[in-house]
Formats: structure tokens, C-alpha cells, sequence
């Protein structure tokens, strides 16, 4: 930029200023901050970001073209965050969002929390208004920083141009470094504008990429003490048991996983996080444990004499009721971030170290017993207890559909999900083979996840074939991210598990509220129609006819195999599927909140009188 192009009235400081404040013979080629900005994130191998604009942040989308990035325009702040997310989850690098001041930063907040929640690599940009508007209810002024200071690994203001290329910097390694997460860069419009200077106006550009001292400790492996402590309670054990996490996953050593399990002859069980990380079809795989996890795998962790926490923070919807989850087998309990050891749950062993090199080291001391006795009980039950799979003649079932999706994928799509009873189906019928191929929202629980973070994730990895399996509740929250689709030409596919209820909150209220459904139905209740005629609202494939993209439906189980073979046929196509499922399937199984494994409901027959009571509590 050749003039000087500010639009607010200018306070140019000792650090930063004008074009016209730099000496004449400096201005040619001098790059503002915005451009640094752009400049310091290319240093950081950023070629694509998610983002909207809006007056706070429009210098920096001036030049995100000349400096070869491009930008995915999402409809709404939250689709760009959590598409970033979905970049980040399959692609393992650092995802990007771009927003403006006040709300288009405050609409970031829900998935900077999920990120957190979910360890996920983002780094959000936010514009501000100027310097000195700051503090002073200017319009759409907020103060992000601190209102997202508890939900990311670090927010910062920058105040100085010469600050851009450090925080950058920064931010990235951060994000991805150790425990990954989000990080937050808000960046006053005065500063974008400005350009770096001394007091005696001579242009003082910063390098890029910039120096700085590592912000976080390199994590190591295990120091010799702690691999024989391991090791010695690791060959003491006679019935042992893996219990994976979204730390496999981040770490990359899903390999090494697989090796330790077989040279222990031990059992694998996963967490939601770790989902896919564990060949699924393996004899030593146990699936998921947790709320709605396979029994087989409830059991093997909690009457297991050691149980190797690999990545895992012991999360109340895996634990139930902590003082009675792994009650009396020992734990060693490996992550990388220190505070996760001993913090919800107390251990024999804690240990912090970085995965991808505490795996290998256990693997070369790793001695295998007998565990004959141990197998054969855990194949009992697992053969005895599988996840109910109905299957009705005239009416599709939900997990029918998902067990459809993963055969004729073989397990090799990327799977992005909302969140409620369809997500808990595919965490149990969709048995993913990619590592970072099962995207949910886990921790968090964000309604309106899945359709954004598969577009992400269909950007970082255009080859893969990327299905948003979503429920129409949860669907309906960020639908409107069709357009970006659309307008982008991202294939994501789209299969609607439609059951005309918000269905995780209506299955609690009948299990919970004596069957009081307050407001959890989506059935249009002014439709005028006869008891047997099928009423679907709202109508998915007409919205998504509106966006422009192709869509269907199907309700009979007999056309539910050819409508997915229409929907995969171009992985390049954006598609949409409603598939009217069964209204009222429950989620089973299912340990009550705050209960134990032993109270495991494996379906209705379990609900006897009096078994409300066992429920819990708390949702």
C-alpha cells in the first residue's frame, strides 16, 4: 500500500505509526502489521485459515491473498472455529480462525472451549478496535482476552507492531507443543495499520519468523526409575488392560500402541478421543468403555489388577462414579500434561512424560505372560454382550444405518459428528481405522459440531472421503454451513440419523422425569395431518436444496443401501442424506450418571420397577 489508508482517527506511538510517520526513503516495500501478521503466519506453513470479516479485522483479509493465504469464509464465526478444530483433528497441524471485534469474536468462545476441552491445536485471530478505544464501550469493542484467558493455553493482546511476528510464534508453538490447545491473538485495528518504527521515524522491521525462548519445557520420556517401577508392576500383573486416549492420537503412536498391547498380550480399551487409534477388528480390541461403552470393556478396566492410563484424564462420563471405578486394580497413569495426574482420580503410578517416547520404551522392556484365563473371560463377554443392533422391517434403525456407513466405508472415512444419541451410535457401530478419522466433540458436547469440523477436516485431507454423521437437532444448529460447502466446492457428505427428537435429552426424561418430554420434541406441533401420515420437519432436503446442494430421503430399509451407495458414489460431492430412523431408539448401553459398571443397563428389559432411582442425578 502506497498511502496511508486509516480509518479511525490516528494515534501513532513511539513504536508504530503512519506511512507518511517512516522516512521517505524507507517507505517503499514497508509492511504494516497486518502484513506482518500474514507474513509470520506463511513463516508458520499457514496456507489456508477459516474466518469472517468484519470492521475490525478487514486490513488483515486485505492482504491474506498476496501473501498465499487463503481464507474459507464460513457463515457464521462458530463454523470457523470448529472447522479449524476439524482441520486440526484430521490433519494433526495447528488450525486457523479469523473473526472480528465484539460479537464475531464472542462467537468464537464455544469452540475455543471445545478446543480446550479436546486438547485440539487452534490458534483464533481476533481484530479489535484501536488502542486507545480500548476500555471504552466503543462499538463492538470486548475484552476477548479475558473472557477467553480460562478456556485457552494463552490469550494476548498485542499492543506493539514490532509484537506480531513473537506472539505468532508463540501462539503456534503452544498450540501444537506438549498438551496441544487454543490460543487467542487479538490485534487492535491501530496496530494492523500501523508500521514499525523508532522514535526518529526509521522503519524497524521485526524478523520473521522471530526468536524466541521455547514457552513450554520439552517433555521427555521415562527417566529409569519410573520405566522399572513401570515395568515391574507392569510384569506383576496378571490381568492387565489398556485404556487409550486422545494423547495417543495427538502423540502419533498409535503404532507404538499396538506394539505394547501385543507384546503384553493385554487388552484395548478407548476412549471416545481415542477412537480409531486401536485397530478395531483386532483380537485384543475391547472398544469403547465409558457411559454408553461396551460392557466388555466397563468390565476389563474395573476388574483389572493393572490398568495403563495411556492419554487419558478420567473423565466422569468414562468413570461414573470415581471412587468405585478401578477400585481395586492399580493404575499407571501416563500424560503429558502433569495436572492431569492424581486430579480426578488417584493413581499408583503417575507419570508425565511425552507418549511417543514412553510407548517405545515400555515396548523394548515388555515381557509376555500367560493371560489365557484373563482373554477367554473378556471374549465371553464380549461375545455374550455386543451393542444391541435392531432391525426392524418396516422402519430403519439408527445404528443399522451407522454399521451401513462403516462396512461400506471399511471404516476409512473421516467421521465427523454432532452430538446426542446418534453421536454415542457411532462411537459404538462406526469402527474407524484412521487414527484421526472419528471427529467429536467429546468433552464439551457442542450441538452443531459435526457439519463444520467436516468441512475442515474435507479441506486438510480433500482425498479422504469425510461423512457428517449428525442428528437432526444437532444439524440444525449450524446448517447454514451448507453454503460454505457449496460456495467452496468442499465434498462433504452429510447422513441425517433424522428422529424427530432432541433424542439423548428425550431418553433421559423418560429414564429420569417420569417421561415428562419438556421441550425436547422437533416435530412440527402445528401440523395439521392424519395419525398415520409421516410429518418430517423441518425438511433437510428442501433447506439443502436451497443452499444448491444435492439431497434425499429415505425411510424404508430395503432403499437404505442404495441410498448410500448415491451419497458416497463421488467423494467430491456435496450430499445430503435424511434417513428417517426408528423415533424412540434409547442408547444402551448405559451406566446412570455417577453410577458403577455394575449397574450397566444393557436395554429396556433392565428398566424394572424401581430402577428410576438408580439413575443419577445429574445429566
Amino acid at each position: 500500500m502506497g498511502v496511508d489508508n486509516i480509518t479511525y482517527g490516528d494515534q501513532a506511538s513511539v513504536t508504530g505509526g503512519r506511512l507518511s510517520d517512516i522516512q521517505p526513503g524507507q517507505r517503499a516495500g514497508a509492511a504494516r502489521g497486518a502484513e506482518l501478521l500474514a507474513r509470520a503466519l506463511r513463516a508458520e506453513g499457514v496456507d489456508l485459515l477459516f474466518g469472517y470479516p468484519g470492521g475490525a479485522n478487514l486490513e488483515i483479509f486485505d492482504v491474506l491473498a498476496g501473501a498465499g493465504i487463503r481464507c474459507v469464509r464460513t457463515e457464521h464465526e462458530q463454523g470457523a472455529v470448529h472447522a479449524a478444530q476439524g482441520y486440526a483433528r484430521a490433519s494433526g497441524r495447528v488450525g486457523v480462525c479469523l473473526a472480528t471485534s465484539g460479537p464475531g469474536a464472542t462467537n468464537l468462545v464455544t469452540g475455543l472451549a471445545d478446543a480446550n476441552s479436546d486438547s485440539t491445536p487452534v490458534v483464533a485471530i481476533t481484530g479489535n478496535v484501536p488502542t486507545p478505544l480500548l476500555g471504552k464501550n466503543a462499538f463492538q469493542e470486548v475484552d476477548i482476552v479475558a473472557i477467553t484467558r480460562p478456556i485457552t493455553k494463552k490469550s494476548t493482546l498485542v499492543r506493539r507492531v514490532s509484537e506480531i511476528p513473537e506472539v505468532v510464534r508463540e501462539a503456534f508453538a503452544l498450540a501444537g507443543g506438549n498438551r496441544p490447545g487454543p490460543v487467542l491473538i487479538d490485534i487492535p485495528k491501530d496496530i494492523q495499520q500501523h508500521y514499525p518504527k523508532d522514535a526518529a521515524g526509521n522503519y524497524t522491521p521485526p524478523p520473521i519468523p522471530a526468536v524466541i525462548e521455547p514457552p513450554e519445557p520439552e517433555a521427555g520420556g521415562l527417566g529409569d526409575n519410573q520405566l522399572a517401577e513401570a515395568c515391574r508392576l507392569i510384569g506383576e500383573a496378571r490381568r492387565p488392560v489398556i485404556y487409550a486416549g486422545g494423547g495417543i492420537v495427538a502423540a502419533g503412536c498409535g503404532e507404538a500402541l499396538r506394539q505394547l498391547a501385543e507384546a503384553l498380550a493385554c487388552p484395548v480399551t478407548t476412549t471416545v478421543m481415542g477412537h480409531g487409534v486401536f485397530p478395531p477388528e483386532h483380537p485384543l480390541a475391547l472398544g469403547c468403555l465409558g457411559m454408553h461403552g461396551a460392557k466388555v470393556a466397563n468390565v476389563a478396566v474395573n476388574e483389572a489388577d493393572l490398568v495403563l492410563a495411556l492419554g487419558v484424564r478420567f473423565d466422569d462420563r468414562v468413570t461414573g462414579r470415581v471412587d468405585a471405578f478401578i477400585a481395586d486394580g492399580k493404575i499407571i497413569h501416563i500424560d503429558i500434561d502433569r495436572t492431569e495426574l492424581n486430579k480426578n482420580k488417584t493413581v499408583t503410578l503417575p507419570l508425565c512424560a511425552d507418549l511417543a517416547l514412553a510407548l517405545p520404551q515400555l515396548v523394548a522392556c515388555a515381557r509376555t505372560a500367560e493371560r489365557g484365563d484373563w482373554l477367554g473371560y473378556l471374549d465371553g463377554l464380549r461375545r455374550d454382550f455386543p451393542y444391541p443392533l435392531p432391525r426392524h422391517a418396516d422402519r430403519i434403525s439408527p445404528q443399522q444405518a451407522i454399521a451401513r456407513i462403516s462396512e461400506l466405508t471399511d471404516g476409512n472415512a473421516i467421521v465427523s459428528l454432532g452430538v446426542g444419541q446418534h453421536q454415542m451410535w457411532a462411537m459404538q457401530h462406526y469402527r474407524s481405522r484412521r487414527p484421526r478419522g472419528f471427529l467429536s466433540s467429546s468433552g464439551f458436547g457442542t450441538m452443531g459440531y459435526g457439519l463444520p469440523a467436516a468441512i475442515g477436516a474435507k479441506v486438510a485431507c480433500p482425498d479422504a472421503t469425510v461423512i457428517d454423521i449428525d442428528g437432526d437437532g444437532s444439524l440444525n444448529m449450524t446448517v447454514h454451513e451448507l453454503a460454505t460447502c457449496r460456495r467452496y466446492g468442499i465434498g462433504v457428505k452429510v447422513v441425517l440419523i433424522n428422529n424427530q427428537w432432541l433424542g439423548m435429552v428425550r431418553q433421559w426424561q423418560d429414564m429420569i422425569y417420569d417421561g415428562h418430554r419438556a421441550e425436547s420434541g422437533l416435530a412440527d406441533p402445528m401440523a395439521v395431518k392424519a395419525d398415520d401420515e409421516a410429518d418430517i420437519y423441518p425438511d433437510f432436503p428442501t433447506i439443502a436444496a436451497g443452499y444448491r446442494i444435492k439431497a434425499e430421503r429415505v425411510s424404508r430399509p430395503e432403499d437404505l443401501d442404495a441410498a448410500l451407495e448415491r451419497l458416497l458414489a463421488d467423494p467430491g460431492e456435496t450430499y445430503l442424506l435424511d434417513v428417517i430412523v426408528a423415533a424412540e431408539e434409547n442408547v444402551y448401553p448405559m451406566i446412570p450418571a455417577g453410577g458403577s459398571y455394575q449397574e450397566i443397563i444393557m436395554g429396556p428389559e433392565d428398566l424394572v420397577a424401581g430402577a428410576r432411582e438408580r439413575q443419577g442425578s445429574n445429566v
